[in-house]
């Protein structure tokens, strides 16, 4: 009976302790998860801010731009739409984005995707209609491939070296190369 009741005793007293530190448990996630997350309202609300900052300051170059991705050994480009990070940005500073001319075959090897589309062939000329270009995931080593292409010599962006290549991390968007982005457009037309 003794055994019974002290046994019992230690039930009571190990469910009452490992109840509390479930409890400490649970509230220190709570304040970990609510940490976290005001950490990313700050730096969404930081990079909103030198958005705005510099689409104030910024002297935009000739309109519409065509954003892209381009290969020059394959002599083509994914063009980023409205719907892409790149273009969303892009509008959210002011610049307005070329429109594709209607009727121009694109390919689709990537599946059905609405943020960008693809050209190449005789149809990358027709596609890289923006009076200035932004490279995405390129460097000078891209733009300077873009100007060496006798196909594209004829484009006013080309002509009017205004070929402008934002970096080799700039592929995907998250926050570092989102603000790296904007340093180089700052550095570009700030």
């Amino acid at each position: 009976m003794l055994g019974a009741l002290i046994g019992a005793g230690a039930s009571l007293v190990g469910g009452l302790f490992g109840k509390k530190s479930a409890d400490k448990s649970a509230k220190a996630q709570q304040n970990l998860e609510q940490q976290q997350i005001n950490m990313a309202k700050k730096r969404i609300a930081d990079f909103n801010k030198q958005l705005v900052s510099l689409k104030e300051k910024m002297k935009l170059p000739p309109q519409p731009v065509t954003a892209l991705v381009y290969t020059a050994a394959a002599h083509s480009a994914n063009i980023w739409t409205p719907e892409s990070a790149q273009g969303q940005m892009l509008e959210q500073l002011g610049f307005s984005l070329a429109t594709l001319p209607g009727g121009l075959p694109a390919s689709h090897s990537q599946g059905k995707r609405h943020d960008i589309v693809q050209l190449g062939g005789e149809n990358l000329a027709a596609g890289l209609n923006g009076q200035s270009l932004f490279l995405f995931a390129g460097d000078q080593k891209d733009a300077d491939a873009i100007y060496a292409n006798p196909l594209l010599a004829h484009l006013p962006a080309v002509a009017g070296k205004r070929v402008y290549p934002l970096g080799t991390e700039t592929f995907r968007l998250d926050y570092y190369s989102a603000l790296l982005v904007l340093q180089r457009l700052s550095s570009l037309f700030g």
